[in-house]
């Protein structure tokens, strides 16, 4: 009986160091992971490095204030860690809060997977024949709802046809990323935040923001160059350039094997598979801001035209101030009055123009008329005595 409860008691014990053992393994895995994949993380970590081989140094040349300096700020070492590393920290937590067991691309069925893989081939292919700048991001185990609320809601099935005509630099929507989940197109036009790499200028805005987002989510991202037209993949914080052969291979991975073989597929290809970005062999990129005339659109900004300016300062003054309802009977009737008044000696004006006028008359010589008469030996007629 003894011996039975120390068995039990030593497999019990067994157990906690393992799940310590793999608690501290996990926590020293996330670690290196973000040191890694950051490389501004990396001269931190060399400076933390640093601080701990000086104090060494202090002790063993019995450097006494250099020494005591070197403790204090060990000690409070952990506060100065967590404050420099916060945007790490919680980069590792909204990935841990994200991540779930099974992803949307590994709940398709097997027709489903391949029509997606061939879409997502056709497109790139089109699109990089046609230099055309394109992103591309498929979710996995982590959620990208939070960067699906900044693009336009799409909803629709995977196309060729539908991806390129997103991505011409005449549509509204051509600048951002088109966002996938399982073989529906979530949304397009959303935006990813740029990594914190010192990338060489070469490189553009979508393959800073693919890299970003790589680098805080499992997401994979097909970037296609609208300078150079290549293809390129980011994931877990790097970027591998491919053609179309091995793109289609690299997503039939990807997308019809589990996440667990791909996993320990990829695993023992890391090296090939990734590398850094400083020994990519690509041409210069250029990223060229967009006009507004690519866009047809037209500007809202006011032109200038030729119409004349008009004087509406008197009806302003109308309508500056209302008038009551008193003063405006006065003011009628005064202009009634006023209107009669200038009636009236309009009219006498005419009639004294008339009276002033005098008719022309003619004045008839009786003498002159009567000795006509009598001459002739006839009678005067009655108009003309008058």
């Amino acid at each position: 009986m003894p011996f039975a409860l120390i068995t039990f008691q030593s497999i019990i014990n067994s157990l906690k160091a393992i799940v310590d053992f793999s608690i501290i393994w996990v926590l020293v895995y996330y670690i290196l992971r973000i040191v890694r994949n950051n490389s501004r993380t990396v001269q931190i970590f060399k400076g933390i490095v640093l601080i701990i081989a000086m104090r060494f140094v202090a002790h063993k040349l019995s450097l006494t204030t250099l020494k005591a300096l070197l403790d204090l700020l060990i000690q409070y070492g952990f506060l100065v860690v967590v404050i420099i590393f916060v945007p790490e920290i919680r980069a590792m937590l909204e990935r841990l809060g994200k991540t779930s067991v099974f992803s949307a691309l590994h709940s398709l069925s097997g027709n489903e997977k391949e029509k997606l893989v061939d879409e997502l081939v056709d497109a790139a292919t089109v699109l990089a024949e046609r230099k055309t700048g394109a992103l591309i991001t498929l979710e996995q185990g982590h959620s990208l709802a939070d960067y699906i609320k900044t693009g336009t809601p799409i909803n629709s099935s995977v196309t060729s046809e539908l991806l390129c005509s997103i991505f011409v630099t005449s549509t509204p929507l051509h600048d951002g990323a088109v966002i996938i989940q399982g073989d529906r197109i979530a949304c397009a036009s959303a935006y990813f935040p740029p990594t914190a790499q010192d990338l060489p200028t070469r490189y553009g805005a979508r393959h800073r923001a693919a890299i970003g987002l790589s680098e805080v989510t499992d997401s994979v991202t097909i970037i296609v160059s609208e300078e150079t037209g290549t293809i390129s993949i980011a994931e877990g914080g790097k970027l591998r350039e491919m053609d179309a052969a091995s793109l289609r291979e690299y997503l039939n991975l990807l997308i019809q094997n589990s996440e667990k073989e791909v996993s320990q597929s990829l695993g023992a290809h890391r090296k090939q598979r990734k590398f850094n970005l400083s020994k990519l062999n690509v041409d210069p990129i250029k990223i060229e801001k967009v006009d507004s005339s690519d866009l047809n659109l037209k500007s809202t900004e006011p032109t200038e035209t030729n119409v004349e300016k008009r004087d509406f300062s008197k009806l302003m003054g109308i309508f500056k101030k209302k008038p009551k309802d008193a003063d405006t009977k006065d003011k009628s009737t005064e202009n009634v009055q006023d209107l009669t008044s200038n009636q009236d000696h309009s009219s006498q004006d005419e009639d004294s123009k008339t009276t002033d006028v005098e008719e022309p008359v003619t004045i008839v010589d009786d003498t002159n008329s009567s000795e006509k008469l009598n001459d002739e030996g006839g009678e005067p007629n009655e108009s003309e005595e008058r």
